[in-house]
């Protein structure tokens, strides 16, 4: 049956083992080995057809969803963030045009109710990010509690990846893994933010963005919580605004307009 399907040749299998046998068996597969390189397969019906349906089948091609983000504004939120992001996200307006990822250090089961608080008081869609999410403009994303979120690039455009990694800085989520993926994903079109809180996380991520060409914006220390995230930030990737709470959001945009329009003279 395997030769009417269009096998070269066979080598019977010896009915006895020893070395004999096996050296003989070696050079009768050698010499049909070195004739079936030498079939020409057209002539072979079932590979005919096989290439025949190639050739006639095109490759399935992948194009970016028009939907997709194409920019994003990164945030990490420590101590006080709650409060701080109940100002800096209703402060963005649907011109906007970018995705918005928030880090905010929380445990498992309070990230869906900041969530939901942040849509109930925003002109964006805010919600919880689920893994493989497609980022769309105008959506912020908030980071489950318990897991780490970054961005993915995929061919129909960037995804959320939510991951169960270890710890970074002692939290889970941090901003470090997000601000490095977006900077990866998004280069120059990447706008960081970082608020109050305690410690370090941030300030890596931050260095990222900007060494991606992307915009870096930290709050004030007059408007902090606790200085210690915003401080790490600026000592260690700097920031092309520190401002008051209040005037995080605009900030942000204008860094964000401003990579655009570059990029639409481009």
């Amino acid at each position: 049956r395997a030769l009417e399907l269009g096998a070269v040749d066979f080598v019977r299998k010896p009915d006895v083992a020893g070395t004999l046998q096996v050296r003989q068996v070696a050079g009768r597969l050698h010499d049909a080995l070195r004739a079936a390189t030498m079939v020409n397969l057209r002539g072979v019906p079932m590979l005919e057809r096989t290439l025949r349906g190639r050739e006639s089948t095109p490759a399935r091609r992948l194009t970016p969803d028009p939907r997709a983000a194409r920019a994003v504004v990164v945030i990490a939120a420590s101590t006080g963030g709650p409060r701080a992001l109940a100002e800096v996200i209703p402060g963005f307006n649907r011109t906007l045009d970018a995705a918005v990822l928030i880090a905010q250090h929380m445990p498992r089961g309070f990230t869906a109710g900041l969530a939901r608080r942040l849509d109930e008081a925003s002109a964006l869609t805010v919600h919880e990010g689920t893994d493989g999410e497609l980022l769309l403009p105008n959506h912020a994303y908030v980071a489950p509690g318990g897991r780490h979120m970054a961005v993915r690039a995929t061919a129909d455009g960037p995804r959320i990846a939510l991951e169960d990694s270890p710890t970074v800085w002692g939290v889970k989520p941090a901003a470090d893994p997000l601000f490095r993926s977006a900077a990866a994903v998004f280069g120059n079109q990447c706008v960081g933010v970082v608020l109050t809180g305690m410690g370090r996380d941030g300030s890596n991520g931050l260095r990222a963005i900007r060494e991606a060409g992307g915009g870096a914006v930290v709050q004030d220390e007059a408007t902090s919580t606790i200085f210690g995230m915003p401080a790490a930030a600026i000592e260690h990737a700097g920031a092309d605004q520190v401002v008051p709470l209040s005037g995080i959001a605009g900030a942000a945009a204008e860094l964000l307009a401003a990579r655009n329009a570059a990029r639409g003279t481009a």
